[in-house]
Parts: C-alpha cells; structure tokens; sequence
C-alpha cells in the first residue's frame, strides 16, 4: 500500500500531527498546495505497475482538493478501491457527492481525536459526514496520553451506525520537528487502558483495531489474551508505509517525512521503494526504540518491532549515510544507488 498526500492544506492544527513539517505551508487557495492531475495519474501508473488495487487519500484534509470528487471518479473508473483517510471536515457537497458511490468501492477512516478544537461549524461537517457514510466509515484515534475518554466514539457509531470498530493510533514523534506524543515511559500505562477499553467497547460489539508503533510490552500476558478476544488482533508493526507528496516526492512515513526523502521517478515499483528504505532502516530497527529492546527475546524473534523507529533516530541523533537512487529507466529491473556527499 502507499499514501497518497494529495493536499497539505488542513483546517485542523493539531499539536501531536505526525504530518506536521509537510501541512500548512501553502494557503488554502495556492495551487502549490494540491497535487495536480498530472501527478495524480503518474501515481496511479505506478500503483498499476505494482499491481496495488487501493488508492489510498491523505492529507492535511484531502476531500478539500477542488477536483476532488473528479479525482475519485477517476479513480474508481481505473479500479481502484478508493480509501479516504479525513478529519470529517469537507463541504456537504462533497460529502454528497462521495455517499452516491457503491461502497464496495470506497471507504473512509475519520479522525476523530478528543484533541481537536474544533468550532461549531466544523463540528456540524463532521457530524454531517458521518451521517452520510454510515457503516463504511470506521473512527480513529490518536493517544497523546496514557488515557482519554471514548464513550464519545461508541455514541457516534450507534447514532450514525459507522463501523463497529474503532482504530487506536499513538501519536509517535517526528524526526527534526517537534510535536506532542506519547513518550516511551508512558507506554505501559497506554497499554492498560488499551485493554481496558477492549473490554468495554467489546461489550458494546465494537473492535478496536491498531496503528503501528506499539510494541509487546505494553500489555501484560492477561492483556495480549484480552486483545486476542476483544480486537481484530494485535501485531507490532512498524514498516515502511509509503508516502508520496503533490511533488511526487516520497518518504518512509511521517515521522521521518523531513529525513530520507527521495523522488518516485527513481522507482518502477512500491516493492522497490519499501526495499530501499528497510535497507536503510535496518540498522534503527535493530536498536528498537527503547534501552530493553536490544536484549527483548521477543524482538530478537521478530515477535515485536520494538516500536517507532522516529524514537530511535531522535535518541540516537543520528541519521544514515544516505545514497538516493538513480532515476529509473523504464524497464529497470532494480534500483540504482548515487551516493550523495
């Protein structure tokens, strides 16, 4: 899979935002802030080539692209499953125009974070949304602290009838940028809650699923049965996921958006662009992002990531000896490295 970063402009600033370096440079009406349709069916050419069926909508707030509605057409008419990742806030007609489309083929994750600020108007766009979607909308959140109030969510998913499942994300830290998220030190705690609100939410026929950079021991045996029961199941994970910007530039993931960046000209397919940052991450992830996870049995067994590799990096300070690849010829059949001094 890959994200396609298709606008930066979002009207939400929150403090723990993993895409903050890459939001808000442009105003909203700057066409330097959307990805043009030029470089929009370039991804979806090089999506194709890597024989990936989802396109997969991110921003800052990505239904706020002026040719959005044309965009999911498009795409939808090439074949792509169309996934929209939204804070909710779009204009009612867009979110119209996306409820007429057989929901076999879209489908949308809200974040609805307790975080946010939100005013009365954009409360009243969510809300709409939500409506709209229905049982093809699931609501996410993101941790900051080791604990939030979430009767809010189970309300929402009874009164809109959403997808009884919830996804839970921790927000993780960025590499050369500051932002608020959970420090490793309130990890445990985080995960006491975790299970506790699989129990309840559980109770309610509401799953929780998960975002990566938890790691094992965060739960207790007891809990890791907890989730095994009351989830849709837990793996750490922690792997390249793929970004591409409106430039067509592409990173790991947000947390490390500002570091390691190259261009997707220089590869034929996402297989390459995930190969060529698990090389360079190998060495991070071999550390873990905590003192304990060098010697953890669990990691040594490639049972547990040993969380965010963004926390690494920061404690370390140290970034890789960086080599971009070359751009890639049409039928290259693998990727060429420069070293860059």
């Amino acid at each position: 899979m890959a994200n396609i970063f298709i606008t930066n402009y979002c009207p939400r600033k929150c403090s723990f935002c993993f895409a903050k370096t890459r939001i808000g440079k442009s105003s909203r009406e700057s066409s330097s802030n959307f990805m043009t349709r030029e470089n929009l069916r370039k991804v979806m050419d090089f999506l194709e080539l890597s024989n990936e069926k989802q396109l997969r909508l991110l921003g800052g707030e990505p239904t706020l692209h002026p040719e959005f509605l044309s965009i999911v057409d498009e795409a939808i008419g090439r074949g792509f499953r169309v996934h929209i990742f939204t804070n909710g806030m779009m204009p009612r007609k867009v979110a119209d125009g996306l409820a007429e489309h057989d929901p076999e083929k879209i489908s949308f994750l809200c974040n609805v974070s307790p975080q946010a600020k939100d005013t009365k108007e954009q409360r009243a766009r969510v809300h709409y949304a939500l409506e709209k979607f229905g049982s093809h909308l699931q609501l996410g959140v993101t941790l900051t602290e080791p604990e939030m109030e979430y009767e809010y969510l189970l309300d929402y998913i009874d009164r809109y009838k959403l997808s009884r499942h919830i996804r839970i994300g921790i927000a993780q830290p960025i590499v050369g940028a500051e932002n608020s998220h959970l420090g490793t030190g309130l990890y445990r705690e985080t995960g006491k809650f975790i299970a506790r609100m699989a129990l309840e939410c559980e109770k309610r026929d509401v799953l929780l699923g998960f975002d990566c950079g938890l790691t094992l021991c965060m739960f207790s045996e007891e809990e890791i049965g907890i989730l095994a029961k009351c989830s849709e199941g837990f793996k750490c994970v922690c792997g390249p996921i793929i970004d591409i910007g409106p430039d067509l530039d592409v990173w790991s993931c947000f947390p490390l958006a500002e570091v390691l960046n190259t261009k997707l000209e220089h590869f034929k397919t996402r297989n390459q662009i995930a190969s060529f940052y698990n090389d360079l991450l190998h060495p991070y992830k071999q550390l873990g992002a905590m003192g304990d996870c060098v010697l953890c049995k669990y990691k040594k067994r490639n049972q547990c990531t040993g969380g965010c590799v963004a926390h690494t990096m920061n404690a370390l300070n140290k970034r890789p000896a960086f080599e971009a690849p070359l751009p890639c010829k049409k039928d290259c059949p693998a990727v060429e490295k420069q070293t860059i001094v």
